[in-house]
């Protein structure tokens, strides 16, 4: 994009949001796509679209996650074919997504698959948007932010998480000062660094807080040996709604015997995973399953199932 059109673009408002959702670990494997196009900070027009990927296979992870399966898209269009409808809202036009460099990414990867030529993409973070406009909050989830703004929201639904990224560019673009951002560089948001500017041990980016360094350590003596938690390694990712403070979930965790541990490898047995969890982590589940390796993902509704029940072992 020209230099003048980014400003002016800014300057009136206008933009496409878009999110996409992936039906395994490869970045090239979009399922959904949600787009938003907004003109004088008005919302024009959204379209939701499933799209087929070239390799038809869904790791169980992603299926939890959005609730979307290989017969959703069976008879879905392809992404070549589905580009040529869409390209007309990325083309020539400022682009916002949450935790931007993950979609971006995944756009490119996929066009690369289908052999698809990419325009220029320049594109805003509506992460570090968010970090800059709401002081209020300490979480900056796509939950977190559509409960500040009183919008209803489905998760990992890729229109509906599109929609909370363009009520993010609708309220950022006026307050933020335009001389903050890189407009020589694709990613026009580079220059906002969310970590210097936060407290880390006060803010959460997005994927829930810290376990404390004392529950890292399993209790075996006092613990059902016979538990599900009992001497597993067990990591937390994202946020559980019924424990918004991590730590209370680690007690119960290590109460029972499990090794709490803070990040996934292949000693890992069991992952309890709330909302927002982070796409690193899920990456990193999706690609050791596909080695092999038996990771059990229990999320929330299960946990406190599993919880109790055992307040009767």
């Amino acid at each position: 994009m020209e230099i003048e059109k980014i400003i002016t673009d800014l300057k009136e408002i206008n933009f496409t949001a878009f999110d996409v959702e992936l039906a395994n670990p490869k970045k090239s494997s979009i399922c959904s796509i949600g787009i938003v196009e907004v003109k004088q900070g008005e919302i024009i027009y959204k379209e939701e679209m499933l799209i087929r990927p070239k390799e038809l296979t869904f790791s169980e992870v992603n299926k939890k996650i959005h609730r979307i399966s290989e017969k959703d898209v069976e008879k879905a269009i392809e992404f070549d074919e589905a580009w040529h409808r869409i390209n007309k809202y990325f083309i020539d036009s400022i682009l916002i997504a949450h935790n931007a460099i993950f979609d971006i990414d995944a756009i490119k990867q996929t066009s690369s698959l289908y052999n698809v030529k990419l325009p220029e993409l320049n594109y805003i973070c509506s992460l570090k948007l968010a970090v800059q406009i709401f002081k209020d909050l300490t979480n900056f989830r796509l939950d977190d932010v559509a409960g500040y703004l009183n919008i209803n929201h489905q998760h990992h639904n890729s229109l509906s998480d599109a929609t909370i990224c363009a009520e993010i560019g609708k309220i950022a673009f006026p307050k933020i000062d335009r001389k903050l951002y890189t407009y020589w560089k694709e990613d026009l948001s580079s220059n906002f660094e969310i970590k210097s500017s936060l407290d880390k041990k006060k803010f959460d980016y997005g994927y829930g807080n810290k376990i404390n360094k004392e529950l890292l350590v399993p209790n075996l003596e006092l613990a059902n040996p016979n538990h599900i938690f009992y001497n597993k390694k067990i990591v937390f990712t994202g946020t559980l709604k019924n424990y918004s403070d991590r730590n209370k979930a680690g007690e119960i965790v290590q109460k029972y015997g499990g090794d709490i541990n803070t990040s996934i490898s292949k000693k890992t047995d069991i992952v309890i995973m709330g909302e927002g969890a982070g796409p690193k982590k899920i990456e990193t589940i999706n690609m050791l399953k596909e080695q092999g390796i038996d990771i059990r993902i229990i999320f929330e509704e299960e946990f406190i199932s599993i919880i109790e029940n055992s307040k009767f072992c």
